[in-house]
């Protein structure tokens, strides 16, 4: 495959030179010495097998012969062959190059999508693609109190009544009334005495030596009512029994009107106390439970709070009805119920419903789905949920589609074309100037689609 080159051979056997006679190939019998000193010279023994040849051509003295080639000329068919090559690649790549690149930018939108679902506390992961979720519930239970003053009022008794009342004593003996002793009215308003007092026996009363009549026994005692307040302002000659042995001896009655006796109006628990303390619970727990329901949230779970359910127990009044007091405590226990859906469970779903409303010629950008909105109602054993969800998607530019929408047009009738086009966004035509239309073979046009960064 070299030019201008000679390749000798040097034999010794004379078949060989007889077969090398046969082949045309130039044998010399005596080798020039300035040819073998050449570095050009490549010596070596024949590489094929010769024995048949060698049996033909007989036994024969061993000599040294020369064996010498002319230049192989088949180098310059090879360089003729890698011109025309290249030149016809380099009249294919002018033919076949893209005289037009468009460069088109997909468009990229936010994508917002609704998904209504059934969640219960009895429902199972298997079920997740059927719009069924599972939820979990937690619970906590506490006692909450709550004071407030009362509303009512009654009058009580403040001051007792008190007043002198007449012992009299209608027998021949003299009568002793001891302290303590109950005097009352025929109402039943009671009186005690506050000081013993001995009552005369009654004496004959004379005129001019001659007896005229008889003079009861009189002893004045004060008297005080044994019910404080107003209750023990009697009018005079009111009181007229005396209770013990001595009634049936002694006679009494106040002869005036009682009036020391004084009220006071007292703070008392009413009913309507009762209600307000009821309904300030209620509303205690239920802001308490707002804040609970936020520390109960977990990693990986989101809380619904239209389905948190609140139990709220008997309540307890440390002031009875109609109790003595300023202030009325009320006790109540309560029990919070918080519902968790599994994010990994809801997520799973809206990934579902994703590629069940994608816009035509569109694809999401990565697998991140954004909650907008949720919303629950029912109750733990089965409720409706309906969320508003919104992923990020991108264009899917079909190069056949493109094409043929561009093929032949003018340029600008091919950017409105390919602008009417909803998954494709922004597009620009780079290449050769003088083009004033699309190309319509294909692979004269260069399509371009950004990657998204």
């Amino acid at each position: 495959e070299e030019e201008n080159k000679e390749l000798i051979l040097v034999v010794k056997d004379r078949g060989v030179k007889r077969i090398a006679a046969r082949l045309g190939i130039q044998v010399d019998e005596k080798l020039d010495t300035e040819k073998t000193e050449k570095p050009e010279v490549y010596q070596n023994h024949l590489p094929i097998e010769l024995d048949e040849m060698v049996a033909e051509a007989g036994p024969v003295r061993e000599e040294e012969t020369t064996l010498t080639v002319n230049p192989f000329t088949g180098g310059r068919l090879l360089l003729a062959f890698g011109v025309t090559c290249f030149s016809l690649l380099v009249a294919a790549y002018f033919l076949f190059r893209p005289r037009l690149s468009i460069i088109v930018h997909p468009a990229s939108k936010e994508h917002l999508f609704r998904s209504a679902a059934t969640v219960g506390m009895n429902l199972g992961e298997r079920e997740v693609l059927q719009g069924k979720l599972p939820i979990k519930v937690l619970e906590k239970q506490d006692e909450l109190s709550v004071s407030l003053t009362t509303t009512g009022r009654k009058r009580v008794g403040h001051l007792p009544a008190k007043g002198t009342v007449v012992f009299i004593n209608s027998g021949t003996n003299p009568i002793i009334v001891p302290k303590g002793t109950v005097v009352s009215t025929k109402a039943g308003i009671k009186f005690l005495t506050s000081k013993p007092v001995v009552v005369p026996k009654k004496s004959t009363r004379y005129e001019l030596g001659v007896p005229t009549g008889e003079i009861y026994g009189q002893a004045e005692v004060e008297v005080e009512a044994v019910e404080k307040g107003t209750v023990g302002n009697v009018e005079k000659q009111t009181i007229t029994i005396i209770e013990g042995h001595l009634a049936n001896t002694l006679h009494v009655v106040n002869s005036v009107r009682f009036t020391s006796g004084e009220d006071r109006l007292v703070p008392v628990v009413q009913e309507e106390d009762l209600r307000r303390a009821e309904e300030e619970a209620k509303r205690q727990v239920a802001l308490r439970a707002e804040t609970e329901i936020k520390g109960m949230a977990q990693e990986g779970y989101l809380l619904l709070p239209e389905l948190t359910e609140t139990e709220i127990g008997q309540f307890r009044a440390e002031q009875p009805l109609g109790t003595e007091s300023n202030t009325l405590t009320v006790k109540v226990a309560y029990k919070i119920k918080v519902p968790l859906l599994s994010k990994t469970h809801l997520y799973k779903w809206l990934e579902h419903n994703l590629y069940q409303t994608l816009p035509d010629g569109f694809r999401p950008v990565t697998n991140e789905i954004a909650c907008r909105e949720i919303k629950a109602e029912g109750n733990l054993e089965a409720a409706k949920v309906s969320v508003l969800a919104m992923a990020k998607v991108r264009g899917e530019i079909n190069r056949d589609k493109i094409m043929q929408a561009v093929a032949g047009k003018p340029l600008q009738q091919a950017k409105e074309a390919l602008a009417a086009f909803p998954e494709v966004g922004v597009v620009e035509f780079t290449g050769d100037p003088s083009l004033e239309q699309v190309p319509k073979h294909s692979y004269q046009v260069r399509l371009i689609v950004p990657s998204e960064r």
